[in-house]
């Protein structure tokens, strides 16, 4: 099968483009900014022997895609491509980067000249409108699901969309190839087509199955009943097969040209409405404090089975699926995935378990007296900044980390530096929340690091500490907005808690 390709660019705005738009004052003219296409997609021309044509189709890949060896996708197939290939991006943009559904990958379907010829099912000899969908259908089945399959990570999930007579070609697959998607998103369909034989052939198809696990989402506009949607609605009330999830929705404030985008939007919310995003649970019991000591690690998620994989790798459908706490007697990383209907991954998340090397206490210190030392400097970050980017402007020796002594609320940081006292051996696990980037550092080896631009966000640490003094740093810079910094441990037999003051040293002398 011969294909050709070429990139697709998104409409620009002339009116900011054009060179004859006057320049405002202070401004280059038009003519001489530079600017580029923004890529949405690429567009293919697949020669297709079930069409007996050449079928222009349109891919788009989600953000991140390519990042991250062995993810694979969903796939979102729409008709009507020359319209929908862009509001379909948008709706399963809006979606998956806000966790809502699964990223997945767009597949738009150009339907041509003979838009009808292609969508309806059999000719109507009344309009002499239709007899082709079988044949689209077909190149779909055996033409394009393979050359997307071939050149992309997808996933055996997908989903089809369309709308108005589309949305027939819709209704058609799911009576014709219920196995081919898993999903189907009819938009508006023209049920009224053709004496309403489609809306014949859908209670004839639903009274023959005793069962059928798949979704189906249906739209109307503000067509009112002679568009036949409301009778396919009362059909599938009437006749729908256990296991299928269904669903009708009216917008009566669309019209039958609007329908698509709240139909698209709102149809896979439905199709994916098992998925979440949230990711994998670790909890642990013991710890690494040698190569053969047992770390107990229990996962858990909101998932129907966990995946996972101890040499670091994404997991895939061939990694063993989570059934019993896992018994870790050397260092590994654990990355696991929650899985949800027909394979597909929720967020992937991780634990590294190391051998926590065991940190002894300050056999010789200087003159030591209570509080920490401070160091304030200011400037515009987005990481924690190195020792050498900036120059302290202010010092001293503080009790607490409330940064009482800066000078402003943005663009500074502060470093902390003295000694911490525990009061036996033993493995400590240590909380440091933040606004924005922090790290604790201990006997030289970073315990925990919580860096970059957030919200006052919590990462936890482990060390295991001999009883005694142990030299440490907490770093922590600001940028815009809030800000806050706390640090807190705990201990078999201690309870979490704030670092009291009483704990902390500092040499007497500055330098020391």
């Amino acid at each position: 099968m011969k294909n050709r390709i070429r990139i697709l660019p998104v409409r620009v705005m002339a009116a900011f483009l054009s060179a004859g738009m006057p320049a405002r004052a202070g401004q280059a003219p038009a003519d001489t900014l530079k600017s580029q296409p923004v890529v949405i997609g690429r567009q293919f021309t697949l020669h297709s022997k079930a069409c007996g044509n050449d079928r222009t189709i349109y891919i788009s890949t989600p953000p991140g895609y390519g990042t991250q060896p062995g993810r694979r996708y969903p796939v979102f197939v729409v008709v009507d491509g020359q319209w929908n290939f862009d509001l379909s991006g948008v709706a399963v943009g809006a979606l998956s980067d806000n966790g809502v559904i699964p990223p997945m990958i767009v597949v738009a379907v150009h339907t041509g000249e003979r838009r009808d010829f292609y969508l309806l099912p059999e000719r109507n000899p009344n309009n002499q409108t239709g007899g082709g969908a079988d044949s689209l259908l077909a190149f779909i089945r055996d033409e394009l699901i393979p050359f997307v399959d071939s050149r992309y990570p997808t996933l055996p999930r997908r989903v089809l969309a369309g709308t108005s007579y589309g949305g027939v070609f819709v209704m058609h697959a799911f009576l014709s190839e219920p196995d081919l998607f898993d999903a189907f998103i009819a938009q508006s369909p023209s049920m009224w087509w053709n004496n309403g034989l489609m809306l014949r052939r859908t209670e004839a198809f639903l009274k023959a199955k005793d069962e059928l696990h798949k979704v189906l989402y249906v739209t109307v506009a503000n067509e009112g009943p002679g568009m036949g949607v409301n009778a396919l609605a009362e059909i599938l009330k009437q006749n729908a097969p256990k296991g299928l999830a269904w669903r009708f929705d009216e917008y009566l404030d669309e019209i039958h040209g609007t329908i698509s985008y709240k139909s698209t939007y709102s149809g896979l919310k439905f199709a994916f409405s098992d998925w979440r995003s949230t990711p994998v649970r670790f909890e642990t019991k013991g710890d690494l404090l040698a190569e053969g000591d047992t770390v107990t690690v229990s996962l858990s998620g909101e998932g129907r089975a966990i995946r996972y994989t101890l040499d670091g790798s994404i997991p895939t459908e061939e990694s063993p699926v989570y059934e019993k706490p896992l018994k870790v007697t050397r260092p590994v990383t654990i990355k696991a995935v929650p899985v949800f209907g027909c394979g597909i991954p929720g967020a992937l998340d991780s634990l590294a378990l190391r051998v926590l090397p065991g940190l002894k206490a300050e056999k010789k210190t200087p003159k030591l007296v209570s509080g920490m030392r401070y160091a304030y400097g200011e400037g515009n970050w987005d990481l924690l900044p190195d020792a050498s980017a900036w120059v302290p402007v202010k010092t001293g020796i503080t009790h607490d980390a409330e940064m009482k002594e800066r000078k402003r609320d943005i663009h500074f940081a502060m470093t902390y530096t003295g000694y911490l006292e525990v009061p036996r051996t033993a493995v400590y696990r240590f909380h440091l929340t933040s606004d924005d980037g922090s790290r604790l550092d201990i006997g030289g080896q970073t315990v925990v690091s919580n860096d970059g631009l957030h919200d006052m966000v919590s990462q936890s640490g482990k060390a295991y500490l001999e009883k005694g003094l142990h030299k440490f740093t907490l770093s922590y810079f600001q940028k815009d907005g809030g800000f806050g910094l706390n640090v807190e441990y705990e201990a078999d037999g201690m309870p979490r808690q704030a670092v009291p003051a009483s704990a902390l040293r500092c040499p007497e002398k500055a330098g020391e």
